[in-house]
Order: C-alpha cells, then structure tokens, then sequence
C-alpha cells in the first residue's frame, strides 16, 4: 500500500532564525523578552521547539492547525473541555482506551455532559446519534481489539446531526490512515506512541480547523496541559524516521499475525490485515496500511501471567509504538480499572495479549511468542 501524493515524507524542520541548524533546537527557557517575544510571552502559553513540532503535525495530519500537549490524555480532555458543554450529548463506543473511557463515563458526566456509551461497532456508535448530539469519539483503530471504525459513515452521520467527529489515530497512525482525509473534524494522537517511536516522551496532540484548534490551544493554556520544549525536541527527531518505522513494522505485523494464526494454544488473532478478519474488507478499502499491532489469546492452557514473564526479547510494558517490540495484557494493565462487566463486553479477556511489533528480525519476535507459550503450559 502506498501513501497519498499529499503526504510528503521526511518533513523537514524549519531553520532556527538564530544559527540555521539542520535540527530545530530546544528553546529551554520560561520566559522571552519584551516586545519582541510577546508572540511567545512565557512557555506554557507557547515555546518556539512546540510550535515547530504542532507545525509539522499538521503537515502530517493534512489539517489547517494543530496542538500540542503533555500527553495523549492531555489532548483529548482538552478537546473534550473546550467543545461539549452541560446540555451537550458525547457518544462514543466502549472499546476506547481505558482512560478516554473512564473520563467520559466519571468526569465528564459529573458536569452535566450527556455521555453515551456504545457496544463497539461503527453501527452501533451511529444508532445512538441524536438531536443533542454535539460529539462523537472513536478511534479509527480500536484498542486493544483492532475494530476498524469508518471514519467517512460516521463523518456523514455527524454532518446530518451537526456534530462533531472526533478520531483517535494513535494505533494507525497518519502513515496508515489520515482520518481528516475522511471527514473527521478532530484528530487527537499520543505522541508517545509510534509518531514518538522510541519510549522517551509523554506527549499528544490535536490538529483540526483553525476554528476548533485556536479554542482547543488557548484552553490548554488555562488547563495547564502545555508540552515541555525537551519532549518537542525527541517528538520530532521520531518524525523523521516515521514511515519507514511503519513500513518496517506493519510488514512484519502481517508476517507475525498470519504465523501466530497456526499456533497451538492461540485462541483468537486479531488483526485487520488477516482475510479472514472481520474488518478486512473495510480495512482494506480506507487504510494504507494494516498497522503496527497485533493481539491474540492464549487458550486456557497457558498461564497468560507465566507466558510474560517467560518472554526474553519482547518487553512487556504498558505501551506500544516502539522500535522495540513490546507487549502487555490488557486485562491486568491498560485495562484494569474497568469491571469484569466492562472488560467482557469489548472482548478484553483475561488471556489476551496486545503485540505492539517493533524493528527487530520477524524469526525473533515469533521465536520468542512460541518458547513462552511452551514454558507457560499449565500442568
């Protein structure tokens, strides 16, 4: 699968006005002079390393502006703070992150947010629209599970009902998947992840129209939830090996998921690249690529805390987006504060593994999946 024409790679960094360097540099300072760094004033508000940084995530985005914030869920509460109001009503289906979910369900209801929560599915996200529907949330990839969301169907939907659309795209990636490209008026993204690639700094962003964004940016300001010029400086050194990160690891996910497929012991794989996945039509048809992660499950047979910690290569590690290849069980980790209840109803069972693939040679990664397993059989 190819990228579009528009999205060009790598994005070169704009030349510091001071010595021209071939990399941006880090603006460590809290504060600039008077008048003439009144555009920046004080680095909470803005610092010139984050700007260039919310500048070429909007080139990467294809949008008109973007943000940039101290983490994913810095993002995301901001965009959620500054856009609903009481009154407003925010749909958005179970199988988001864990925190995205709890904010919604415990915060945000506690402010007189109407908040609706979905089973997972693109169908079941449009029936609950309504006349007071201000937002819809999904994310394009779903985690843990990798449901494919269709980004223009919901796009549509959110037109016909004057609401706004709202897209994750930390799983896919802009490489995989560019959601404004489809309609989407908001795109957030943890940086952390695989735009950062290199398990260093917390980070996110959110890029959209000048409308949105120029009140997205100025709440931040208030909330607090400004990103460090030292986190902008490692965000964008990741960016410029980001597609061939992507290209690298996605190819080799595919490899891995069709291998993990013949295995005794693995109950169920999920990945949108396998034919026989639910989503792959449609995966096939709006993605550029099929993305950097697969999960699985180990049947009762294995003891899924032993299959861990019998792992000698793959880290396990509450994250993904690494040129490590990383690996975590939802169920006991990103996860664990939703009820037994919660957890069943997106398909988050206690022996499910979430593979974030790395850069590393395929017969490693599988190698190691494989010596687990055996090490981890229950007597």
């Amino acid at each position: 699968m190819r990228l579009s024409k528009d999205l060009q790679f790598p994005i070169r960094d704009s030349f510091d006005r001071n010595a021209f360097s071939v990399n941006f540099p880090i603006y460590a300072t809290t504060a600039y002079r008077s008048p003439e760094g009144d555009h920046f004033r004080y680095s909470r508000e803005n610092n010139p390393t984050v700007e260039e940084l919310a500048r070429q995530i909007s080139l990467l985005e294809g949008s008109q502006l973007a943000a940039c914030f101290s983490s994913g869920m810095g993002s995301i509460s901001t965009v959620f703070l500054s856009l609903l109001k009481p009154g407003d009503g925010l749909v958005l289906p179970m199988d988001v992150f864990g925190r995205t979910y709890l904010f919604a369900k415990d915060f945000l209801s506690r402010f007189g947010i109407n908040v609706s929560i979905t089973d997972p599915g693109t169908d079941k996200v449009i029936e609950a629209i309504g006349d007071k529907t201000r937002m819809i949330f999904v994310e394009s990839l779903s985690n843990p599970v990798l449901r494919v969301y269709d980004i223009k169907r919901l796009s549509d939907s959110a037109k016909q009902n004057n609401a706004l659309l709202v897209v994750d795209d930390t799983i896919i990636t802009p490489v995989g998947q560019r959601a404004i490209d489809h309609g989407a008026d908001i795109v957030v993204n943890s940086l952390s992840k695989f735009i950062g690639g290199h398990n260093a700094a917390i980070g996110g962003s959110s890029s959209g129209s000048s409308e949105f964004i120029k009140n997205i940016d100025s709440d931040r300001r208030s909330l607090g939830s400004s990103m460090d010029p030292f986190s902008a400086f490692l965000f964008l050194q990741g960016m410029k090996t980001l597609k061939i990160r992507i290209e690298r690891s996605s190819r080799s996910a595919q490899i891995i998921a069709e291998h993990l497929s013949t295995l005794d012991h693995v109950e169920r794989v999920y990945y949108p690249g396998l034919t026989e996945n639910d989503y792959h039509d449609l995966a096939l048809r709006t993605l550029k690529n099929y993305g950097s992660v697969v999960s699985f499950v180990l049947d009762d047979g294995v003891d899924a805390s032993k299959f861990m910690s019998s792992l000698e290569r793959i880290i396990p590690a509450n994250t993904m987006g690494s040129v490590e290849t990383l690996i975590s069980n939802p169920y006991s980790m990103s996860h664990r504060n939703l009820s037994d209840k919660e957890r069943a109803r997106i398909g988050v069972v206690p022996g499910l593994m979430r593979l974030s693939v790395g850069i590393e040679e395929i017969s490693d990664i599988m190698d190691d999946i494989e010596n687990a397993i055996k090490k981890s059989l229950k007597s």
